[in-house]
């Protein structure tokens, strides 16, 4: 079944609205004509009706439908053919070939800005949105910058080509609310030392310490995109949830977005291991005075039932580069623009450097012994 896409037309100039990071409105890049998401109120309860009437209708939704756009920044992997769906762009007609887990893309033909509407029926609608902050024009700065500070790195990653890579994407997460218990025994130990005359004195003492408490956690997050790698989603943390809004569509426009293809339930326990280290972190913080502590016997629990998260998109800039057969991802909090990400070494470069440093310090130490020799001589 083809479905049709969602786009936002500029009132003075019918072009494509696109969110705007730096202006946090939904900006023309036509006409430069900026406008607030309220005035698109309209086209979003409308849009919303005609998801529940399909999902109605077709007892089922684009809850199988979707586009991979973090494949797409990632790697270029085959899709399966069975997990692709046909959305007609309302700009140009032509068919957007979708997979099943993306709700916002580009029509590949003319770059129209498409937002996958049916992609969101009740079970897939996400609860909470984190608008972009940091535009694309900064992030590339950002990420040139951070590969240039890097020693040896490759010429390649440095490139404006590379750098013109970096795709937008509003990742799931689900954000937690959970109530922890628990109790730590550790050993903790204390050295002093003094001295007189003749001696120096050392005394080690050792203490058993214990320490019990609760701790509330909300808005834990969790990354709910099989596809974005958990440990880059982690290290671009934290996001400020205080710039968190409802979510709309519109804040979409321009941007790639994925939906969920990890329930809540299925990501609890990455959840529940984050909050398990953050109550006994809470607990070992309120022993001080030690030189060293040492937790030798913990328990620790979750006190609420059941799951509790909401549903969220957070705003993140990815960037895929192969080198020498393996892909470097970098990934960029798109509200606060903290980067991550490993670069490899230009072995070439470090072998030249290694060159050139060692000449240099050959050189200047012949120079010195020459120096040397030379006022031996004289002195003679």
């Amino acid at each position: 079944m083809e479905n049709s896409t969602k786009t936002y037309k500029c009132p003075n100039c019918s072009g494509n609205l696109e969110w705007s990071p730096s202006d946090q409105k939904l900006k023309c890049p036509y006409c430069d004509s900026q406008f607030d998401l309220s005035v698109f109120e309209g086209q979003e309860q409308e849009a919303r009706r005609e998801v529940e009437q399909n999902t109605y209708q077709h007892g089922q939704s684009g809850a199988e439908q979707g586009y991979d756009s973090v494949k797409d920044a990632t790697d270029d992997s085959n899709i399966d053919p069975h997990d692709l769906r046909v959305y007609k762009c309302s700009v140009c007609g032509a068919e957007v070939v979708t997979d099943k887990t993306t709700m916002a893309t580009n029509c590949a033909f003319c770059g129209n800005p498409v937002v996958l509407a049916e992609q969101m029926d009740t079970r897939f609608k996400p609860k909470y949105i984190v608008p972009f902050h940091v535009g694309r024009d900064k992030v590339k700065g950002l990420y040139k910058d951070y590969v240039k500070s890097r020693p040896f790195t490759p010429k390649a990653f440095a490139s404006e080509e590379t750098a013109d890579k970096v795709k937008a994407v509003y990742v799931p997460f689900w954000l937690y609310r959970m109530n922890m218990e628990g109790e730590i025994h550790a050993t903790a130990e204390r050295t002093s030392t003094r001295s007189d005359s003749k001696y120096i004195y050392t005394t080690h003492r050792v203490f058993d310490v214990y320490r019990s408490g609760s701790l509330s956690l909300d808005k834990l997050p969790v990354d709910a995109s099989s596809k974005t790698p958990d440990d880059a989603m982690d290290s671009i943390e934290p996001f400020d949830y205080s710039k968190m809004v409802p979510f709309k569509m519109a804040y979409m426009a321009g941007f790639l977005a994925e939906r969920y293809d990890q329930d809540q339930n299925f990501c609890h326990q990455r959840a529940l291991k984050r909050a398990d280290y953050s109550m006994e972190k809470s607990l070992k913080d309120t022993i001080s005075g030690y030189s060293t502590v040492t937790v030798t016997n913990r328990r620790i629990n979750e006190i609420n039932e059941p799951v509790m998260a909401d549903y969220a998109l957070l705003p993140v800039y990815l960037l895929s580069k192969k080198y020498r057969g393996r892909n470097y991802l970098f990934a960029i909090n798109g509200q606060s623009g903290k980067i991550v990400g490993d670069v490899p070494v230009d072995f070439f470069k470090a072998a030249v450097r290694w060159v050139l440093s060692f000449a240099i310090v050959f050189a200047v130490s012949l120079g010195i012994l020459f120096f040397y020799m030379r006022n031996k001589k004289e002195c003679r």
